[in-house]
């Protein structure tokens, strides 16, 4: 059955109407522009911090022991007994740590009558004799001048200005060594005498610190719950001897930081510590210790941070987030790391660059806490573009951030 004329006409002109609709469709996408949030990157100051999980470590009791191995000669407490901080438990015998002090102590009386007299006798004699040395070489040589006139004039014989010579040349030699005997007491036994000296001082702290350690003193003050050896007993280094319980807890935060932070943490650094427990609410603190190995597996390394005072509301075992204050950086380009696209190692960031979106290169540091600090790649007044459907050349109308 034939299609009438008539109705092939009007196909063709719907399917040329349909054509004409999707060329205008995609003309009117191709100017219309891709709402991007942006925001224009300005210089301003930063925190710079490490972020790190962990939990609270308590301290119930302590367990005291002697720091070396020894035999216990006195003791001066009882289970039970409330003590203070520094208090005395046990002492060691420590006779030849006594005989080691005044050993000590006698090298260094002697090393220093040895500077003493090097100071007051020994430099004033060479001194002395570089004096009258230098004195006889004047009159040698001055004699010799006179000599070797007269023989010239033949007023003297040969063996008499023979005779002179020698005598300046052994004035010159003996010159010589009194300046050589003369420096060798300024540069050299001077700063044997100062060394010896310094090692004697060493020899003798080294001793006071071994007799110190024959006493066993309570760190904390608290109460003794267990005496486990006594006067007479001979005791391993690091046996536990006595158990203390303080009377304020002592607790401490141990965190897991990782390893590419180590250069980055030091002693002293403050930390904001919170709680899940108590949202809203942050602990004060600072790092105490760094761990001195890495766990191989993690990748990380343990850090001990000090609470600023005892937080009775956290308990021992719970856990905590940490934020350590590395320090302020001021005037840098500051970006979240929601505007970051990273592939590879390399970052990069979309610029609204005039009506376009343009994918660039940049150079960023972690400061912690979700920012980065761009060094390469970005100026001030950019216009920077969240990522999230951009792509090179797309047409862009740069809107505000959403709340």
């Amino acid at each position: 059955m034939r299609t009438p004329r008539f109705f092939k006409l009007k196909g063709i002109r719907w399917l040329g109407a349909a054509g004409a609709v999707v060329a205008l469709f995609l003309a009117f996408r191709a100017l219309k522009s891709t709402p991007a949030p942006s925001l224009i990157l300005q210089a301003q100051d930063a925190l710079e911090t490490v972020l790190a999980s962990g939990r609270v470590v308590g301290e119930k009791s302590v367990p005291l022991s002697f720091i070396r191995p020894g035999r216990i000669a006195e003791e001066f407490i009882q289970d039970g007994e409330a003590i203070p901080a520094g208090h005395i438990l046990m002492r060691q015998d420590s006779r030849y740590d006594e005989l080691a002090i005044a050993q000590a102590r006698i090298s260094l009386s002697e090393a220093r009558l040895r500077k003493d007299t090097l100071r007051t006798t020994d430099l004033p004699d060479a001194e002395e004799k570089v004096r009258q040395a230098r004195a006889n070489d004047t009159y040698a040589a001055d004699f010799l001048k006179r000599q070797s006139e007269l023989f010239e004039q033949k007023a003297v014989t040969l063996l008499q200005y023979e005779q002179s010579r020698r005598d300046r040349e052994l004035a010159a030699s003996v010159l010589a060594a009194a300046e050589n005997q003369l420096r060798s007491l300024r540069d050299v036994q001077t700063v044997q005498a100062d060394l010896a000296i310094a090692r004697a001082e060493s020899d003798l702290k080294k001793t006071e610190i071994d007799f110190d350690d024959t006493y066993l003193k309570a760190p904390l003050p608290g109460r003794i719950v267990s005496v486990d050896a006594h006067r007479g007993e001979f005791v391993r280094s690091g046996q536990q001897i006595v158990t203390l319980i303080p009377d304020t807890p002592q607790t401490h935060v141990e965190i897991q930081v990782d390893e590419t932070n180590a250069g980055r943490l030091a002693p002293g650094q403050k930390a904001v510590i919170s709680s899940a427990a108590f949202p809203g609410r942050i602990f004060q603190g600072k790092v105490e210790r760094l761990g001195a190995i890495v766990d191989a597996q993690r990748g990380s390394f343990a850090v001990r941070l000090a609470l600023d005072r005892f937080e009775e509301e956290l308990l021992p075992e719970s856990s905590v987030s940490v934020q350590i204050e590395l320090g302020r950086s001021a005037g840098i380009l500051l970006l979240e790391q929601r505007f970051i696209l990273q592939e590879n190692g390399r970052a990069s960031i979309y610029i609204a660059d005039g009506r376009r979106a343009k994918r660039i290169p940049v150079v960023v540091r972690d400061l912690g806490n979700g920012l980065f600090e761009c060094r390469e790649g970005l100026q001030s007044g950019q216009r920077i573009l969240l990522p999230q459907g951009m792509k090179d050349g797309l047409k862009v109308k740069p809107v505000p951030l959403p709340e």
